[in-house]
């Protein structure tokens, strides 16, 4: 479980090569051609604040306890396949970052033809 959410932090984060880092370079790149450097700000320190979140929840999960805990109702498999193929999705997206673009763009010319942007 540690591993599933220490890789969906890392599109939290926005670190390469997830697709949250090209969502946040995106947003970054759009928010300084528009002239909107606060907005840049917070989304960086969106990032940072969520790094040290994920550090902190992962250096708990992995830490040796000093006290023996009592044992806990284990986390059914399929659960933790779920949450670990959402991670890994998210990473992967990082690896094909405009193929997604593509979709984005469906329909787009009949919009434009009706006068909307």
């Amino acid at each position: 479980m540690a591993a599933a959410f220490g890789l969906a932090g890392l599109s939290l984060m926005g670190i390469p090569p997830s697709g949250g880092f090209v969502a946040k370079c995106l947003l970054l790149t759009a928010a300084v051609i528009e002239g909107y450097p606060w907005l840049a700000a917070t989304i960086l320190a969106g990032g940072l604040l969520a790094g040290g979140y994920v550090f902190r929840v992962i250096d708990t999960a992995l830490a040796i306890p000093a006290v023996p805990v009592a044992p806990r109702r284990p986390v059914p498999r399929r659960l933790e396949l779920a949450a670990l193929a959402l991670a890994v999705a998210a990473v992967l997206l990082g690896l094909v970052p405009l193929r997604p673009f593509g979709l984005l763009q469906i329909g787009r010319d009949g919009l434009a033809m009706a006068g909307l942007p």
